[in-house]
């Protein structure tokens, strides 16, 4: 029987899980996403834990706070060639839920690629499927241009973010309100799209001739040059329903080729049983669904 052992990563161990869970997970896991979460103010080092088997690290979990007080997100549970090492997975996760439970949490939540036996060992673990999450991209020269809209679309300026920063929150409503619950409420995602911008994040705002309806996120070269990760296109709630959504989609994609920009990736989450708005929204733009996860919660 192999030699296993489950502890507390180290710090050289955290900076080259990146790579190793891209490594693992065949890409599902990417790597800069997971950089920006392992040097987060929500990431632990002492919510992390690594598995090694006859001196080989195989295999990793953590424990991530949200802004919310005691509410926690257990991710990256994975090790190499999964279905050849379940009891590693289990001992991960076992780990991982100890520690967490030693907090006292009020709320408890999994992210994972929807891959066995990940999703298995959740369930076995009190868990429930609670919704689908979708990596899509856009292999951008070769979606199809559109040119119509009865927007006038232009970019938020320094000027004008905090009025947009507003449009984006009443655009949430109420598809995202889960996320926002999560994040610590509105005062929160407003601040965190202000900060976005500042980090790097650009952002298209349509106006109808009488109001600003919808918006399109995008952060240029995110990836690699020519690769940018895609915020999401919002459209206030009562104006849905009359193609906003498909006018700045178009726009988005002709104003991301004109920055540079050859593909574009955004995630997104679902319903266990049908897409949401947005998802449907993103596939008849030209998106293609890359990857999927589910969302899992864990009754206290």
């Amino acid at each position: 029987m192999p030699d296993t052992l489950i502890r507390n990563a180290e710090s050289d161990e955290v900076r080259a899980l990146p790579k190793l869970l891209l490594e693992w997970t065949s890409g599902f896991i990417e790597a800069p996403g997971t950089e920006n979460v392992l040097s987060s103010k929500r990431f632990d080092q002492s919510g992390c834990f690594v598995a090694y088997e006859n001196g080989d690290l195989v295999g990793c979990v953590a424990v991530t706070n949200l802004p919310k007080k005691n509410w926690h997100v257990l991710r990256y549970l994975t090790t190499k060639h999964a279905n050849s090492r379940p009891d590693v997975v289990g001992s991960l996760l076992d780990r991982a839920l100890e520690f967490v439970e030693n907090r006292r949490p009020e709320y408890v939540r999994a992210t994972t690629p929807s891959i066995q036996p990940y999703v298995d060992l959740y369930k076995r673990s009190g868990f429930k499927p609670l919704r689908r999450d979708f990596r899509i991209t856009w292999d951008l020269p070769k979606v199809q241009e559109s040119t119509s809209t009865d927007l006038a679309v232009n970019e938020v300026t320094d000027r004008d973010a905090n009025e947009m920063s507003k449009v984006y929150l009443d655009s949430l409503h109420p598809y995202w309100d889960w996320r926002t619950d999560e994040e610590g409420g509105e005062e929160a995602v407003t601040i965190t799209f202000l900060d976005g911008r500042k980090k790097g994040e650009r952002w298209l705002y349509g106006h109808n001739g009488t109001r600003t309806v919808a918006l399109f996120g995008l952060t240029p070269n995110y990836y690699s040059p020519g690769e940018g990760r895609f915020r999401g296109a919002f459209v206030v709630p009562d104006h849905r329903g009359k193609g906003y959504g498909a006018m700045m989609m178009n726009a988005g994609i002709a104003w991301a080729r004109k920055l540079g920009q050859r593909k574009m990736t955004v995630y997104t989450f679902s319903y266990l049983d049908s897409l949401t708005p947005g998802a449907l929204l993103y596939v008849k733009s030209g998106g293609k669904i890359e990857a999927e996860y589910l969302q899992l919660q864990r009754a206290l």
